[in-house]
């Protein structure tokens, strides 16, 4: 079925014709025209549609009282809520790639160490291999002299080697999180160790680690990169569900309450915890809670509750997050 093009007079009266309210007829459009329909309307409509007329009509059609703006609101906040999540997923990240690259580099210092299938775990041998694969390209594609090349340039030039601390500046977290997965799991715990002894200083826990524990923060690693992609693409981020595996990890472990993890966004937001120092956290907390508080303001309280369940925050959230 085709989607013929429409002009942004003729989206506002789709919009009319759906029952959303359009007050201010050029407020409305410059919505359309900076934000665009699709990423607006077809983007946050959900928790605003009638459903049962609409199941009627077989189209969307809206509760009572929706306006252009609310909806617009809600695309403005997970949008904020993106650029807060991405600032502090890029200090996580950070975080695991130094004591990643630390602990490694310590245990094999011979050159190149990381391109060596021997200094990884025996059992995946396959998947080793797709990772020596991967670590080549991004040598590869850094190794020539230019604006984005440069630091891999100088040192494979001026030494002759690339240690693993300077790599890891270049590979993507998922890419780095796929070497911490192929990691000895005594290298494994070793790093995971050093995380929980600062968590533990830091927020005044008592986290012990094993078997368990690792998996668990395998898994938690991988819903990060779920969420740091649709960050930094842009896509819709507040009602997140993390599908993927067959299990999922139990927050339980490392936060001293009784949250269980729901693959919400909620989930990613007390996993940051562990790799945050408190100012941070707090700090990241603060900006959320100022950008629920606002939407609060925008939306009529149904509507508002639903999103927060859509996010994984209960009633008791504020106390959820507080260190």
């Amino acid at each position: 079925m085709e989607k013929p093009f429409k002009t942004y007079h003729q989206q506002i009266r789709i919009l009319r014709k759906r029952n959303i309210t359009i007050n201010d007829g050029s407020k409305a459009m410059n919505i359309l025209r900076t934000a665009g329909y699709y990423n607006v309307i077809n983007g946050y409509k959900t928790p605003f549609l009638d459903k049962a007329k609409s199941s009627i009509q077989c189209e969307d059609f809206y509760k009572d009282g929706t306006t252009i703006e609310q909806i617009y609101s809600l695309y403005l906040f997970d949008r904020n809520l993106r650029n807060i999540l991405l600032k502090y997923m890029l200090i996580s990240e950070t975080v695991i790639k130094t004591k990643m690259s630390y602990h490694f580099s310590d245990e094999y210092r011979q050159n190149f160490s990381y391109l060596d299938i021997n200094n990884f775990n025996s059992t995946n041998p396959d998947k080793v291999t797709k990772l020596i694969y991967k670590i080549s390209y991004v040598i590869n594609n850094n190794s020539k002299p230019s604006s984005q090349g440069d630091q891999i340039y100088h040192y494979l030039n001026k030494y002759k080697n690339l240690p693993l601390w300077v790599l890891v500046n270049k590979m993507t977290m998922g890419e780095a999180f796929h070497f911490f997965f192929n990691l000895n799991p005594n290298m494994q715990n070793a790093i995971l160790e050093e995380l929980i002894k600062y968590y533990n200083k830091e927020y005044s826990q008592e986290i012990e680690i094993g078997n368990t524990e690792r998996q668990c923060f395998q898994e938690m690693l991988d819903f990060m990169n779920f969420v740091r992609n649709i960050c930094a693409h842009d896509e819709r981020l507040y009602n997140i569900f993390f599908k993927k595996g067959k299990r999922t990890p139990n927050i339980v472990h490392f936060h001293v309450s009784d949250i269980i993890f729901k693959s919400r966004l909620f989930d990613c937001i007390i996993i940051l915890k562990i790799f945050l120092f408190k100012k941070d956290f707090k700090e990241m907390v603060s900006k959320i809670s100022k950008e629920i508080q606002a939407l609060q303001k925008l939306i009529p309280p149904t509507i508002y509750n639903q999103i927060l369940i859509d996010m994984g925050f209960s009633k008791s959230w504020t106390e959820d997050l507080s260190v």
